[in-house]
């Protein structure tokens, strides 16, 4: 289901990237909008399982999504940079609670395969680091934090509709708040190399894990670009 979902997101962006025609026009500006969804990482629920007691119950591949980006554009190209996290819901069981967290921060770089200064769409790539955290508190004793920090890629398309305008916005120029909607796949490759935090805990077997999965986000946000004509774009 994920590698088909992914095919149609790869497929999808390279069709309109080559149907979509270009303005004759110049466009600048900037945008950034806060952003909440859904991530489904594969394994994650299995691998930290493996970190708590061999009585511990399943855990799951869900994830909350949850951070901001942040957009420079000019004409059909836009450069951004984000910092996000995803969030398990804790486990608690017989004085042992589980806690999965990850951080991603990454350079993006985009296309606008559609642009009518009310709709905006667009394809990113996005290349960075994360790191996955899973905590084992049990009463009486220090938690346990295992840490694996790895390099990840996003590929993403995003769908953006201005939903209010301001009203002293220049005629060339579309500024307002925009709501918009976002799927995207995340890339990394598998490591075994989980760091231990404090040291000096018995040593437990490592598995390997890769950071990849499926994500859906609504975004909100302001900005706002200004057009102007130009021979080319």
């Amino acid at each position: 289901m994920m590698k088909s979902t992914l095919l149609l997101l790869v497929i999808g962006v390279f069709t309109l990237s080559g149907s979509s025609p270009a303005r004759a026009q110049s466009v600048r500006g900037s945008f950034g909008f806060f952003q909440l969804g859904y991530f489904n990482a594969p394994q994650s629920g299995a691998v930290a399982q493996t970190f708590a007691p061999d009585w511990f119950p399943h855990l799951n591949d869900h994830f909350i999504y949850s951070g901001a980006e942040g957009w420079l554009r000019r004409n059909r190209f836009m450069a951004g940079l984000s910092a996000s996290a995803l969030t398990a819901r804790s486990v608690s069981v017989q004085q042992t609670r589980v806690e999965r967290v990850t951080g991603m921060g990454q350079l993006k770089i985009s296309y606008v395969l559609f642009d009518n200064r009310r709709w905006l769409l667009y394809s990113a790539v996005g290349r960075g680091i994360s790191s996955s955290l899973i905590t084992v508190h049990q009463n009486g004793s220090e938690p346990v934090i295992w840490m694996l920090p790895t390099h990840s890629t996003d590929l993403s398309l995003h769908m953006n509709r201005l939903l209010v305008s301001e009203r002293s916005a220049e005629p060339t120029a579309v500024r307002g708040l925009w709501l918009g909607l976002r799927i995207g796949y995340v890339v990394s490759a598998k490591s075994a190399h989980w760091q231990q935090i404090p040291e000096g805990q018995p040593t437990q077997f490592k598995p390997e894990y890769a950071l990849n999965g499926l994500y859906f986000t609504l975004t909100i946000g302001g900005g706002g670009f200004q057009y102007s004509p130009s021979s080319r774009q």
